[in-house]
């Protein structure tokens, strides 16, 4: 009896199976304390277990961001090493983006790696490559990306565009082409008004500041030279890259067609070959959590590859 009794997992077992005992065979106050006990553990570890679960889910969530990031951040870094050698204190885009890998804890062997992978023999194999489209509710969007195979990644990116809506199409003449450079004090001990006088020396277009840090805009072709500069005056480089900046955006505002661009980018964003993507598209504030580039960290709903777009042919966008 004692056995059935430490089978029970809640204490209504135990009072359903006390109703139908028989009154020869009495629980004695031993074992119901030892029963209770059972049942106050087991409710207990099942609990944990449920606790867990969730912990595990939103870990697997977040180690999957990280490595998406990561697999980004290794593309950057061969297209920098391609561009512009193995030495950072040459190459100052790759020193940048070495310094970012660090920022966000990617591991030694990581960018050591991502390092090889650009500079061993098959490295000529690796293509940057541009596709310019549009996209659902007619939004304009420039794609970077690196691949050793482009009829693999214009298959991918135009699955994307025929499932959520769009078409690869010159949008290039909605863009301008423009160099971003973000840089912090550094060594130089200068503060953001001296910094800005050193952009604008530099032949800085366009200047924000935020915090302790400032963002330049300039011409494309200046910069590299205009990174070095700033380098050599102590300052700390953060960031240097190409950014197409929309002449005119779009906002969209329908409930429906937002979650659609939002799906549309974030599915984009996730293909394995894609870096970089910029577009037109104006979303709400909740939807659009990149201001510069309107491209969402993550859509309402996360799909992270094209495979799960081939299982949902008839896929329609939830209403709100």
């Amino acid at each position: 009896m004692l056995r059935q009794i430490a089978s029970f997992r809640s204490t209504a077992q135990l009072t359903k199976y006390t109703r139908q005992v028989s009154p020869l065979s009495p629980i004695t106050p031993i074992q119901a304390s030892i029963a209770s006990t059972w049942c106050l553990f087991q409710q207990q570890r099942f609990a944990g277990h449920n606790k867990w679960s969730k912990v595990k889910h939103t870990k697997g969530a977040k180690d999957a961001k990280k490595s998406k990031l990561f697999s980004k951040i290794g593309l950057e870094i061969t297209r920098a090493v391609k561009a512009g050698g193995l030495d950072p204190n040459i190459n100052t885009r790759l020193s940048t983006i070495l310094n970012r890998a660090k920022a966000n804890n990617m591991s030694k062997d990581s960018i050591e790696n991502a390092m090889k992978k650009a500079s061993d023999k098959n490295k000529d194999s690796l293509e940057d490559v541009l596709y310019e489209c549009y996209g659902p509710g007619g939004i304009a969007m420039i794609i970077e990306a690196v691949t050793d195979k482009k009829s693999r990644t214009v298959k991918e990116v135009k699955e994307v565009l025929n499932r959520l809506g769009g078409s690869v199409s010159s949008v290039g003449w909605l863009f301008e082409k423009k160099g971003k450079i973000v840089f912090a004090p550094g060594e130089s001990g200068h503060s953001l008004e001296q910094m800005m006088d050193a952009a604008i020396d530099a032949g800085a277009e366009d200047i924000e500041e935020d915090e302790d840090l400032v963002e330049i805009t300039c011409d494309f072709t200046e910069l590299n030279n205009i990174s070095k500069i700033l380098s050599t005056q102590r300052y700390e480089v953060q960031e240097m890259e190409a950014v197409y900046i929309p002449q005119t955006s779009m906002e969209i505002t329908d409930p429906e067609m937002v979650e659609t661009v939002a799906k549309c980018l974030d599915v984009m964003e996730n293909l394995d070959d894609v870096v970089k993507i910029h577009c037109n598209a104006v979303l709400p504030e909740d939807e659009a959590e990149d201001e510069e580039t309107h491209v969402p960290e993550c859509a309402v709903h996360f799909i992270s590859s094209v495979d799960c777009l081939r299982n949902s042919e008839n896929w329609i966008p939830p209403k709100k």
